[in-house]
This record gives structure tokens, sequence and C-alpha cells, in this order.
């Protein structure tokens, strides 16, 4: 679990150092105060990617050159060190004083989810969103699903390029020899993953929606299709088109709600516990195997809910085993988490504060 960070010139923050209870952390302040950059930067140093923007250059602070964000993770082994730098167009992360050649590494020892204000998205979106979150909980769960995924999405990239430039047709279907064979394994892991999850997601979201919830696993090709057939299908498609059309890339989740699919009928708000129900399900199926909780952000939970809502999603997320780090603009948007560390901030500025009675009578130390 993430035990403390260390943020310097990243968005409004300057300079910050803040310690997190094993449990939950509050985070009150105005709009535009900095609660938001804070969750980011936390965001980025398990995912090494924001949370609003592909351009890095944005994250650091107006005046300054480069962002630093650093953790400290207890971990089954001790506590570790990690940590992620900008500067000069160039992002260099370290955990225990070595550079890592991916974010995976950082990313084992931190997992971290986001419930945002913006989490109806995964619904109504297209798919990428939709199998980014799938690969998260397989990858947390699957361990050998990461070395497969990352072998597909190279013979994708080369395949994409024969097809850009017109490559001979064998050297097309020596890619498509690659992609068949970790293909599949990327497949089987999402499957069996998907079915594992079923269950804790239709129970979770049972509490949050009025009527039954389900979700289906699509894999990218015809159900009734070997992949190889379906690239060779594919070929004069993908030809004219110069991209790879069919395949594990291309899976999705479809949510359903009373039957019907999800995107179709719900609003805005049912879309919001309709997703946060499957993220809340992955952490609670990630805690019966894993000895790290997930680090679960929790941005404005008040958004575009209603109270009773809001106290049902508030109830759930008290109920799954996680560390808590929750934002809002006021106490009574924390009431019934168990959030045991408090602070304020303004204008980037954070300061600890002392706990309230009346407000949240979870508030306070054991």
């Amino acid at each position: 679990m993430l035990a403390s960070i260390e943020i310097q010139n990243f968005r409004c923050i300057e300079h910050t150092h803040l310690d997190f209870d094993p449990r939950g952390t509050g985070i009150l302040g105005n709009n535009a105060s900095g609660k938001t950059s804070l969750l980011e930067a936390i965001f980025f140093l398990g995912h090494a990617r924001s949370l609003r923007t592909n351009t890095r250059d944005k994250l650091v602070k107006r005046g300054t050159d480069f962002f630093r964000v650093v953790g400290r993770v207890d971990t089954p082994r001790g506590v570790l060190v990690a940590g992620t730098e900008y500067t000069g167009g160039q992002t260099k992360t370290r955990l225990a004083g070595q550079g890592v050649s991916s974010i995976s590494q950082v990313a084992e020892i931190l997992p971290i989810q986001l419930i945002d204000p913006g989490v109806h998205r995964l619904i109504e979106e297209g798919s990428a969103r939709r199998r980014r979150l799938l690969d998260w909980g397989v990858f947390h769960v699957e361990h050998e699903f990461l070395p497969h995924w990352r072998r597909y999405q190279r013979a994708l990239q080369q395949r994409n390029a024969a097809l850009r430039t017109g490559e001979d047709l064998t050297v097309v279907g020596a890619w498509e020899r690659e992609l068949v064979d970790c293909g599949l394994a990327v497949d089987i892991a999402r499957g069996k993953y998907s079915a594992q999850l079923k269950d804790c997601f239709e129970a979770i979201a049972a509490r949050l929606l009025d009527e039954p919830a389900t979700f289906e696993y699509r894999r990218g090709w015809a159900a009734d299709q070997e992949l190889d057939e379906a690239f060779l299908e594919a070929r004069a498609r993908d030809l004219r088109l110069k991209t790879t059309t069919v395949g594990p890339h291309r899976a999705d989740l479809v949510f359903k709600v009373g039957g019907v699919v999800a995107r179709d009928r719900v609003s805005r708000g049912q879309q919001k516990m309709l997703a946060s129900a499957f993220i809340l399900s992955q952490i609670q199926l990630r805690s019966t195997t894993a000895a790290v909780p997930t680090c679960l952000l929790l941005d404005d939970p008040a958004a575009e809910l209603d109270v009773d809502n809001l106290g049902k999603l508030l109830a759930v997320i008290d109920s799954v085993p996680s560390q808590l780090v929750v934002t809002s603009v006021s106490e009574a948007g924390l009431k019934g988490i168990q959030v045991r560390r408090l602070f304020h901030v303004e204008q980037g500025h954070f300061a600890p504060m002392l706990y309230s009675t009346g407000v949240n009578s979870r508030f306070g130390h054991d």
C-alpha cells in the first residue's frame, strides 16, 4: 500500500509530502484547489500516464521544467521507494534505487484504481477504455498474461507496418502466426478472468442498481471462428484499410442492465454506478489473492449522484478491502467512509486537519 508520497512541480503542486492512512485518507478543498492534481500524481506513479492529458509537458507546473513523484510503498518484502521524474521530454522511473524498464514493475507493487466524475465514459465510449480496465485486472490476477500481451502488441505493430508498406503476403502471414500464438493466450487469460469476475460484479451491481446487471466478454473475432481463420478472412479488408481489424486488440466488454445493452438505456448517474460496480468488483476479486490492497482513488464521489445513490456507492466502497484516497469539497461528502486522516488543500498546499465530530462517526483513530 502507499505509505507516503512526495510531489514536486506537478500541475499546481509546487512541493508537498503526505503520509497516508492504511485504510482511508480524505482530501478536502474547493474546486481547482489541487485535489485532483494529487490523485493524478498518485495515478501517474502507478500507471505512467495522466488522467487528463496525453501531453506530459502539461503536467509540469508553470514556470518550472520538470516534475517528480516519489512514493514509499509497503510491500510483503518491506518498504520500497518508487519514483518517476519527467524532464527534458524524458520520463525516468526507479524502484528501490534501480532504473526500471517497464512501469509494470511499479504497478505490481502499487495497484491503483480510480473512480472519478468521468467514470461513466467506461460505459458510453469506445472499447479501448474498457479493454484497458479489463487488462488491469487480468495483469493482477493472471501472472502469465503480461508476456503474452507484450508479444501480441509487438506482432500487431509489425503486421500493421507490413500492411501499410504493402509487404508481400508471406510477411503478413508470418506475423499472423505470431499473433495467433500469443493472441490465443491473451484471450484465454481474459476469458478466465472475466468468468471469475462475473459473480462478484453481479453481486455488487445488485447493491447499486435497481435492476440486475451483467457483462459479456467479447474476444474480438467471431465466436464460431478460429483466430487464424479470422486473420485470413480479414486480409483483403486489412490491406485496404492498412490496419488489423480482428483479434484480441479488438476485444470488448458489453454491459447490460435488465437484459438490455446499458449504453442504449441508462442515465449518466446509472452509468457511473455501473462502471463503479465493475471497478469495485475487480478490487474485491483481487483482494482474495493479493497480499497488498489496491489503492482506490475516489474523486468527488457526490458528482452527478443523488443522496440515495451516493449512500449506496459509499457503503459498497467501505465494504471492499482497499486503501482509499478520497477528495471532497466538504466533510459531508465523506460521510460513511472509514477516513482516519484528513488534509485540507488550497492552491496546491496541503495541511493536516483536526477531525470534526458529528459529521462522520468513523473519523478518528482506532
